[in-house]
């Protein structure tokens, strides 16, 4: 086999992700440094796109290695030539997919970016922490104006950006572009039945948002994704930053948005932690409607959620994020309630 130029190239950038995924110091280092630039360049190219890319790139692709494949089988190229052809195109995706965003799974965790330490569990602590949850959300729940619970979305986003580019230095986020807006899924049922209410398209740097979202969750998944795209690849870090963003904000859309948010975080840990009465106690501190609307919400999702694919999914995905150095999996999201608390005072976050 003759090594042509793109097979020097291809084995350089191989080469390195498996060094960012070995030295956090070069994940890191694309995460403040590289990533800004290629996302910056890949949203922009999207934008010009009114849908999504993503979706049509990984369809596209998927018809055309089964092609190229058939077609080799045709021409009688043999097994050699064909496995090396399909293994190229393969690792061509492997590629784009970590340099186009996957190495920020490589970066150091906020804890450390930041300075702060991660508290450790602390059952008084937690118990404070949920009783004041309650009282800020039932709060918000209150402020909420009684004709609508979505706002202005150029004004929202707006809010959005502008709060994510006051953020410091050390939270390590590549800054909001203008041009940087969410897409709507083309597939909305195929991704309602698996439970996925939205996600960051890593080739294109595309935001993608399920059409399918009710109200109450919209302004948080926005905020989650949005931040997936500014670097961010954690979960609990993403559920962090949507918490932090919506909360702060003076719109009582969207300070309601940023407390229901992690509403069922907040009740999965609770449950999980404390004794049964306590967590009855939990629960019943909450305004009956909240509750009445949460389990709408569930009862929403469910009647899309195909048990079959949503199981085949979460299990796909559980593993691929510890293949990626998450090694809570799945169970990452729930760790925002940790974050959440060790921030808690902290003037520039």
């Amino acid at each position: 086999m003759k090594f042509k130029f793109r097979h020097i190239l291809l084995f350089l950038l191989v080469a390195f992700v498996f060094a960012a995924r070995f030295f956090m110091q070069i994940g890191e280092w694309y995460s403040t440094t590289l990533y800004p630039s290629i996302s910056a360049a890949l949203s922009w190219f999207a934008s010009w796109i009114p849908f999504s890319l993503e979706e049509i790139l990984v369809v596209s692709l998927s018809l055309a290695l089964v092609f190229i494949i058939i077609a080799g089988v045709r021409r009688r190229d043999g097994f050699k030539k064909i496995f090396f052809r399909t293994c190229e195109i393969l690792l061509w995706i492997y590629v784009w997919f970590y340099i186009g965003w996957g190495c920020n799974y490589y970066r150091e965790s906020i804890y450390v970016r930041s300075g702060v330490e991660r508290q450790a569990y602390d059952e008084e602590v937690f118990k404070d922490f949920i009783m004041d949850y309650a009282d800020s959300l039932n709060l918000a729940y209150e402020a909420l104006p009684d004709d609508s619970r979505y706002v202005g979305f150029d004004y929202f986003e707006r809010q959005v950006k502008d709060a994510f580019a006051a953020m410091p230095s050390s939270a390590g986020l590549s800054l909001p572009r203008q041009w940087q807006h969410p897409k709507r899924l083309l597939f909305n049922g195929l991704y309602s039945s698996v439970g996925v209410m939205g996600y960051v398209g890593p080739f294109f740097c595309e935001i993608q948002l399920n059409n399918e979202l009710l109200p109450d969750q919209f302004h948080f998944v926005y905020v989650h994704e949005y931040s997936h795209l500014l670097g961010v690849s954690s979960e609990d870090e993403a559920n962090f930053w949507a918490y932090t963003i919506c909360t702060r904000s003076e719109e009582p859309v969207l300070k309601y948005s940023g407390y229901y948010g992690i509403l069922p975080y907040v009740i999965a840990n609770a449950f999980r932690v404390l004794p049964q009465a306590d967590y009855r106690q939990f629960v019943s501190s909450i305004n009956p409607e909240i509750i009445a609307d949460y389990n709408a919400q569930r009862e929403y999702w469910n009647s899309r959620y195909s048990k079959s694919l949503g199981r085949l999914q979460s299990a796909v995905y559980d593993a691929f994020l510890k293949s990626n150095k998450v090694s809570s999996g799945t169970a990452s999201y729930l760790e925002v309630i940790d974050m959440i608390i060790s921030f808690d005072g902290l003037d520039n976050y």
